[in-house]
């Protein structure tokens, strides 16, 4: 662990990446995608209601941590969970769901099975709901196959894979981020969900079947809602989806207490036979 990562209070793997606007009534914990950090899924999450914290996660080698390393997250992916539920129990409480796509499901889905009280709901996007023989089996990723898999999940501009240092950064991330997703998904197979879960998806996703997202339904003890979308892997970006995919994820969290009258909001009492209209 790193010596910053000890002192009081500082927080290093999350952040409020939208601090919510009105009475916040809930708090959603968003875990990106493989070879990327939370804010690319603003375009989504500041279409959440006003009343929502939105917290990001950022693991090593992206964004605001971009220069730290990759290979203590690489063997120990269930060190960096642990170090994000640390994180999130000195949060103001809150009702919290967790919203993770792609990798950030496999992470997501690891942290409520670490901890059943991190949150009241979890939503999946994005990735399966169980696991192939084929899946068990040591992946090679080599170059190729990586930038296959970036080509065919979409997503990654083709100017970024022409230049030759940020494509050699993004694969070396993105191998971290599949390994990680891997151990994960192996540790999360089959286990029960303890809380109400939702699974999104696109129809075109070349990188999840819908027999892998309707799988979710069989660890779902506690409810389970579905839902796809028109697009492909990255579908809950499309413009034409953002605004329903935050409706399901909105949809998630308890319902807001109604706020408590006060004496400047109740009407002005009426003697008994006025009219109330004047």
């Amino acid at each position: 662990m790193r010596r910053r990562e000890l002192i009081m209070g500082e927080r290093v793997w999350t952040a409020v990446l939208r601090p919510a606007s009105t009475s916040a009534y809930g708090r959603l914990v968003a875990i990106a995608h493989s070879a990327s950090g939370p804010t690319s899924l603003m375009r989504l999450l500041r279409r959440l209601p006003a009343g929502i914290d939105v917290v990001g996660v950022t693991l090593p080698g992206r964004e605001r941590r971009i220069a730290e390393g990759t290979a203590q997250l690489r063997v120990d992916p269930g060190g960096a969970v642990d170090a994000v539920l640390h994180e999130l129990r000195g949060y103001p409480p809150l009702p919290t769901v967790l919203f993770g796509h792609s990798m950030g499901a496999a992470f997501a889905t690891a942290m409520v099975l670490a901890d059943r009280d991190v949150c009241a709901g979890l939503v999946v996007s994005g990735h399966p709901g169980c696991l192939s023989a084929g899946d068990l089996a040591p992946p090679t990723w080599t170059e190729g196959e990586l930038l296959d898999l970036l080509r065919v999940g979409g997503g990654t501009p083709a100017e970024l894979l022409a230049d030759p240092v940020i494509r050699a950064y993004l694969l070396d991330l993105l191998r971290c981020d599949l390994t990680v997703a891997r151990r994960l998904a192996i540790q999360n197979d089959g286990k029960r969900i303890p809380v109400p879960l939702t699974v999104l998806g696109g129809r075109q996703d070349s990188l999840v079947t819908m027999a892998q997202l309707r799988a979710w339904a069989t660890r779902a003890p506690y409810g389970v809602r579905q839902r796809l979308f028109p697009g492909g892997h990255f579908y809950l970006l499309d413009e034409a989806n953002v605004e329903p995919v935050a409706a399901e994820i909105s949809a998630a969290f308890p319902p807001p207490e109604p706020v408590a009258a006060t004496a400047a909001t109740l009407p002005a009492r009426v003697p008994n036979g006025a009219d109330p209209d004047g």
